[in-house]
């Protein structure tokens, strides 16, 4: 009796197993993220003299950039007139209004390789004469529980 409840313990594990592989191939090999190596100008954490004129991200495989959002201290948008292109390049440069003095700006961008597997991104940058590198302002950051609503300045 104690080998026919193994036996069938092993059964029901083989079937978990063939179910789960069959679940997986079902999403036709695409994975939701991928490794792929990109510079950025600015750099991350960069502290820049003067505001950028424009972003730049160059990619080490062909991509399509699907977005590129710009924020100021994550929660105000600036609008950056970002436009998606089907053409696939290893270079994307967007230019950038004319940036308001803010405690830091952080870039968002996302990418599909030709398999369209999607990859996501981001750094952080500032500038001016007061500025400090971006991630010493967020790991300082105190979170309030009502936080204040600031009117969107762009």
């Amino acid at each position: 009796m104690k080998s026919h409840n193994i036996l069938n313990s092993l059964l029901a594990l083989i079937i978990l197993v063939l179910c789960s592989d069959a679940i997986a191939q079902h999403s036709h090999g695409r994975r939701n993220t991928i490794e792929l190596e990109y510079e950025s100008n600015p750099t991350h954490d960069e502290v820049l003299k003067t505001s950028p004129e424009d972003i730049l991200l160059r990619f080490n495989d062909y991509v399509r950039l699907v977005k590129l959002t710009l924020s100021a201290e994550d929660t105000l948008n600036v609008p950056i007139d970002f436009e998606f292109s089907n053409s696939y390049s290893k270079v994307f440069i967007q230019e950038l209004p004319k940036l308001r003095q803010a405690a830091y700006y952080t870039v968002e961008w996302a990418a599909l390789n030709p398999e369209n597997i999607i990859v996501y991104g981001f750094f952080c940058f500032s500038f001016g004469p007061d500025a400090r590198v971006p991630t010493t302002i967020i790991n300082a950051r105190n979170f309030p529980d009502n936080p204040i609503q600031r009117e969107n300045p762009f």
